[in-house]
């Protein structure tokens, strides 16, 4: 947990450094709305929750293919999973890849991430998932993202600013 928390420290104040010199078209803000799983490591089950979450992201250079780069930073919460006067809460930072599929349709992309989470559920976080542009300002996403312990199914939308 410390190296987590001392690596996302690191990682945003060096964004915050070069503050003065981000081009703004390239933020944007966001949020999703989650169903979360909780696999028994037993085999008797699993429980479940809703949550939402809040991110900012920027967008950063595009790779050889047409590969889009964006880093996120963002805040999860959900409700009580069931059965439990439990839930689940942190920060989260995240590499983002996205490719656009034009051959499918000129709007639609695929994406993938991978991050640190340094909340309750903290480590490593993988994900996968669709986005479809709506316009040029707003995009509608669908992913799949793997925590440590939990697993979640969100549906979020973007906002270019």
């Amino acid at each position: 947990m410390t190296s987590s928390l001392l690596l996302t420290t690191l990682l945003c104040t060096g964004t915050a450094a070069h503050a003065d010199e981000m081009d703004t078209s390239k933020l944007y803000l966001g949020g999703s709305f989650s169903y979360n799983t909780i696999d028994s490591p037993f085999g008797g089950g699993s429980a479940d929750a809703t949550g939402v979450q809040g991110f900012a992201g920027y967008e950063m250079a595009t790779l050889e293919g047409g590969i889009h780069t964006s880093v996120e930073l963002g805040i999860s919460q959900t409700g009580d999973f069931d059965h439990t006067d439990e839930s689940i809460s942190g920060l989260w930072l995240a590499a983002v890849a996205e490719k656009d599929l034009p051959e499918i349709n000129p709007n639609l992309s695929l994406l993938g991430r991978v991050g640190l989470d340094v909340g309750d559920d903290d480590g490593i976080l993988t994900g996968v998932g669709v986005g479809y542009r709506l316009n040029r300002q707003l995009q509608l996403r669908g992913e799949f993202v793997n925590k440590d312990a939990s697993n979640q199914y969100l549906a979020s939308l973007l906002i270019k600013l």
